[in-house]
């Protein structure tokens, strides 16, 4: 595989996160959810489920060090983002909804990748101090 700009590889990690979703019985609604005060990445749902995924794709193996880019800061923006979309979306106001984490690693080795997926990784933060 050719080498991928940061964004290429960013974009090449939603793609196979949304298609592993799928493989897994979601049903795609969007993928780059965008407001003003946020986005989510994909957001899929299932017969219980309304499910808002953050993925994270890395050259590099540590599942550590991807998880901790997902900060209060960005937990809260996934979180407004997603209550626009929930009030946009009536159709499913009775499905729970969850927030999912799903880091892509590629292998320069094989010219692979490799999927973790973290279901209900994190609770919505509807407060977040700016301040520092």
């Amino acid at each position: 595989m050719d080498k991928n700009s940061p964004y290429q590889l960013s974009r090449l990690g939603e793609e196979l996160a949304a298609k592993y979703l799928v493989s897994k019985g979601y049903t795609l609604l969007s993928k780059n959810f965008r407001t003003k005060n946020g986005e989510i990445d994909i957001i899929v749902h299932n017969d219980t489920h309304l499910v808002f995924v953050e993925v994270k794709t890395r050259r590099f193996h540590s599942i550590d060090a991807a998880l901790q880019t997902i900060t209060r800061r960005k937990r809260y923006h996934i979180t407004q983002a997603a209550l626009v979309y929930i009030n946009q979306s009536p159709n499913f106001v009775k499905h729970e909804s969850r927030f999912d984490i799903i880091l892509v690693f590629e292998d320069k080795r094989t010219n692979t990748f490799s999927i973790k997926h973290f279901p209900d990784a994190f609770h919505p933060v509807f407060e977040y101090n700016k301040k520092r």
